[in-house]
Order: structure tokens, then sequence, then C-alpha cells
């Protein structure tokens, strides 16, 4: 090998048997005690009510007149532990793709943090 130049190497990508596509509207966290990041991304959605009370007349649809225990909730999908360093490149190459996404760039490649 050359002194200073790196070697080159091929890097396959492959999904993990649980793999899976999930939606996400935001995320909690902050730093550990070893000084990592650690958060949880959710997705934030109303959830269905304990009970509704309908009205019911003969010749027309239900119409509900009372609605009991329905909440917002932050339901976590999962959870996330990174080095300060990676979760610095994650968030670079989230704005990048988010200003592409802004500009109208589509499958202007996925590229990597």
């Amino acid at each position: 090998m050359k002194e200073g130049k790196m070697p080159e190497i091929k890097i396959t990508f492959r999904k993990a048997p649980d793999y899976r596509i999930i939606p996400i509207t935001g995320a909690w966290g902050g730093v550990n005690p070893q000084g990592e990041i650690i958060f949880d991304l959710f997705v934030e959605k109303l959830e269905i009510p304990e009970s509704v009370q309908l009205k019911v007349e003969p010749g027309r649809p239900p119409v509900e007149i009372a609605r009991e225990g329905q909440v917002h909730v932050r339901e976590s999908q999962i959870g996330v532990v990174v080095r300060p360093d990676i979760a610095r490149s994650l968030g670079e190459w989230l704005i990048q793709k988010a200003n592409e996404a802004a500009s109208g760039i589509v499958g202007g490649g996925e590229g990597h943090a």
C-alpha cells in the first residue's frame, strides 16, 4: 500500500431479519452518563376512546353525542443510543435530505451518514 493512500473496500448492504419501516413524528431523549446520545423515536397520535355514545333514530345514521377517555399519546417505536460524532453525522445527513426534499429533489441518491 502506498503511504498516505487508504485501501479501497467494498461494503455490502443487508437488512436484518427484523428490519421494518416505522412512522416517526418526533424524538425524546438526552445524554446518558457515558456521554452517549440516547433517545426514543415516537409517533404521536390520538388514542382510540374508551367509549362513545351514539344517538340512534330510525331511518337516520347514528350521531356521536359523547366520547370518553380519548387522549393524545406519544408511542415509542424504538430506542437509539449513539456516540456524539455519529449523532452529528446523522443530523447533518438528515438536514441535507430534508433540504433536498423541500427543493423537490426526488431520487437524488440515498447516500449515507
